[in-house]
């Protein structure tokens, strides 16, 4: 009788790199939700619902993407935060500074967080 010998291959696992940015990725959505739940309190809908639709957007492909990586959950993420990042002209409230700030920074954020893991991914 022969002993099959079996071969265990470690899986390819999440690199420090990969954490960090995709801790970023998921700070930047949580950070939209939370804006949103602050300007619906300042009266400031059309800025609130800006927040609230990519900010849920970026935490479920992120969280979604921690499962199994796709390069398309990290360009659909990517599309997010430019959209964040241009709400304010497109949709008329970057008169209020707190909302334009919150929105840019978080959509630049999120930009660079799904571009940089989608470098890190072609890297491996």
């Amino acid at each position: 009788m022969s002993q099959a010998r079996m071969r265990v291959t470690p899986s390819p696992g999440w690199g420090t790199d990969e954490i960090l940015v995709g801790a970023l990725e998921h700070l930047a959505g949580t950070a939209l939700v939370l804006a949103a739940w602050v300007l619906v309190f300042a009266d400031q809908g059309p800025a609130a619902f800006s927040a609230l639709l990519p900010g849920l957007v970026i935490l479920s492909l992120t969280g979604i993407n921690q499962f199994r990586f796709r390069p398309s959950f990290e360009r659909a993420v990517a599309l997010a935060g430019a959209w964040t990042v241009l709400a304010p002209w497109l949709l008329g409230f970057a008169v209020n500074d707190a909302a334009t700030w919150a929105h840019v920074t978080a959509g630049a954020v999120a930009i660079g967080a799904a571009l940089t893991r989608l470098r890190i991914a072609r890297a491996s």
